[in-house]
């Protein structure tokens, strides 16, 4: 929790410009592998810019077992402009993308725990996440969940938390005294 609120607006404008982030993003963290569901949460993205929702997202993790297939759907969906992929960050480059999302989504198929979750709310942020049993633990059921095997369930979800700053808001909330 220092950790997160150490990080200055300073920081923030040096990864703003070392990334060149221009807009704002949705956030997907954890190694390019399988059980992260990648590929699924890339074309919920692909559904929300085809429904006309100027929505990016960066993916950091890892390279892993999924990195080629999740490159080469972002290059088949025609999706380079809209989707980055970022490996090889430190912790305080990560913190401060947290920081600076506008949204957290972790759709993973399977987890043990969910640190990221941990992370985003260090970090006040809203988040959509699968509809995991241990992930509904970590936040006391108090979150946004999808269906994590269908893209459109993933795009509905993150369009409705997005549009609604009052459930983002409670959500924020809510992560401030539970990370405590």
């Amino acid at each position: 929790l220092e950790d997160y609120k150490k990080i200055t607006s300073k920081d923030i404008q040096i990864i703003k410009k070392k990334f060149n982030l221009k807009s704002k993003f949705v956030l997907a963290v954890g190694h390019l592998e399988k059980r992260k569901n990648y590929l699924r949460l890339i074309r919920s993205i692909d559904i929300l810019n085809k429904d006309k929702n100027d929505i990016r997202l960066i993916i950091i993790g890892q390279k892993a077992n999924e990195t080629i297939e999740i490159n080469k759907i972002i290059k088949k969906l025609q999706l380079s402009s809209k989707i980055k992929v970022f490996s090889n960050l430190t912790d305080h480059e990560v913190g401060c993308f947290y920081k600076l999302t506008s949204l957290f989504v972790f759709p993973s198929i399977y987890e043990g725990f969910g640190i990221p979750i941990l992370e985003a709310m260090a970090s006040n942020k809203p988040m959509v996440l699968s509809n995991l049993e241990v992930f509904r633990e970590i936040t006391e059921n108090k979150y946004i969940y999808f269906d994590p095997y269908d893209p459109l369930s993933i795009a509905n979800n993150i369009k409705f938390t997005l549009m609604n700053k009052g459930v983002q808001k409670k959500m924020i909330r809510y992560g401030q005294s539970r990370i405590k």
